[in-house]
């Protein structure tokens, strides 16, 4: 389990350096489908235990310039977007409803 942690960890980095290398030149529609895809992502490679215990981050973490703090800069971009625009807010949760709700419902963390 801490392999494919580390794994995945590594892949999201990887993943995070590529993006925030292009960052000024993502569209919404591109942020909005790197946020899914994490969310989505995050929830589909979870265990059940990790899922029962998932809660919101606190957006209080200060960036730093590393390889980590770009990747938490995008995502407070796509936070604040997400935020501050409903349309793209509605197809965000359209797009990761079904995915999280059935890792939830397989794990019994829906009645």
């Amino acid at each position: 389990m801490k392999k494919s942690r580390l794994l995945f960890l590594g892949v999201l980095t990887s993943v995070g350096m590529v993006v925030s290398s292009c960052d000024s030149f993502l569209s919404k529609e591109a942020l909005l489908d790197v946020a899914a895809n994490f969310a989505i992502t995050k929830y589909e490679k979870a265990s059940c235990a990790e899922v029962a215990q998932m809660q919101p981050k606190s957006q209080s973490a200060p960036g730093s310039p590393t390889d980590a703090g770009k990747e938490a800069a995008l995502q407070a971009k796509a936070i604040e977007m997400l935020q501050n625009n409903p349309e793209m807010r509605q197809k965000f949760i359209d797009r990761v409803a079904g995915p999280i709700a059935n890792k939830m419902f397989e794990c019994n963390l829906i009645p």
